[in-house]
């Protein structure tokens, strides 16, 4: 994938030198403006990889299904049993979202109105929390506001897992990895009675979890691997896309310098609070990051 290069910290420094200066140089703020917004752009798409099982093609931007769902997986966007539907607001959401939007938004679990925040969480109500309480209680509570429209919801029941034979766990039906005929698992070994193949199930059980997932286009017939894709994603990946979310779209809505230097500067201070955000944007190391955010908001 072509992906857009992070931004060199001279330009930025560059441009609040200009701005400190009440100049707002046109083409040094499209420059960085447009380079953070297709950064922001590709932020969103390996989210959606990741959330949706849907990867663009390293060619055409096609999209392509991945034969594994990522929602079946615990290590890629959770489980497909934990998606349910608001009551109230029909939308579809997931009990992490619910938790995560009280972790950004603090609200009070009587009222639902948003709480004051210093010391301690508290509401006009009376109510007060703090925060390792209110922390440990949205953890720990089963009925939590939606996120959407601030109803209170219910955390929904696990599948039920059918009851299964201790037989059929020991007697699946597997192929064999290197004649492809039916192979059985006995004695702790997978063996192929076609080519005589035999090796340990735990080896055989951590090969399966290494194993590479092809994908191919069928629009212009790209082939490439799920592993190398994933690999050239390691600098675009964030379980926290919103502030690259916020960014595109109130980035298309500014029509001059001004509202663009605004934004700019909106996102650099989203990135300057939450730190570890910072280096997907900015070409450079952590601390260095980190030192000229603190010189650019003092």
């Amino acid at each position: 994938m072509n992906w857009t290069s992070r931004v060199k910290p001279i330009k930025i420094r560059r441009l609040y030198r200009f701005a400190k200066l009440g100049v707002y140089d046109e083409l040094l703020i499209h420059d960085v403006g447009w380079q953070l917004y297709d950064r922001c752009c590709d932020i969103i798409t390996v989210s959606d990889v990741y959330r949706f099982g849907i990867v663009p093609c390293p060619i055409c931007r096609t999209q392509i299904k991945r034969s594994i769902d990522p929602l079946y997986s615990t290590g890629e966007g959770g489980t497909r049993e934990s998606w349910f539907h608001c009551q109230h607001c029909h939308r579809r959401i997931l009990w992490r979202d619910c938790r995560q939007a009280l972790r950004n938004t603090p609200r009070c679990f009587s009222c639902h109105k948003v709480l004051s925040v210093s010391d301690e969480l508290k509401c006009d109500c009376g109510q007060s929390w703090t925060k390792k309480s209110y922390s440990q209680s949205v953890r720990t509570r089963v009925r939590l506001p939606c996120p959407h429209c601030h109803n209170i919801v219910r955390r929904p029941e696990g599948p039920a897992r059918e009851k299964t034979s201790t037989s059929q766990y020991h007697t699946p039906t597997l192929t064999c990895p290197k004649c492809e005929g039916r192979a059985f698992h006995r004695n702790g070994n997978i063996e192929c009675i076609d080519c005589n193949y035999v090796r340990k199930w735990k080896a055989f059980r951590k090969s399966l979890k290494k194993k590479d997932e092809k994908l191919i286009c069928e629009k212009c017939g790209c082939q490439f691997r799920w592993h190398e894709w994933r690999k050239s994603t390691e600098t675009l990946r964030t379980g926290n896309p919103k502030p690259a979310r916020d960014f595109v779209r109130r980035w298309l809505a500014c029509r001059t310098s001004q509202q663009r230097m605004i934004q700019i500067d909106s996102l650099l201070q989203t990135l300057h609070g939450r730190g570890p955000l910072a280096p997907l944007f900015i070409d450079s190391g952590e601390y260095k990051i980190r030192q000229m955010l603190d010189e650019l908001a003092s």
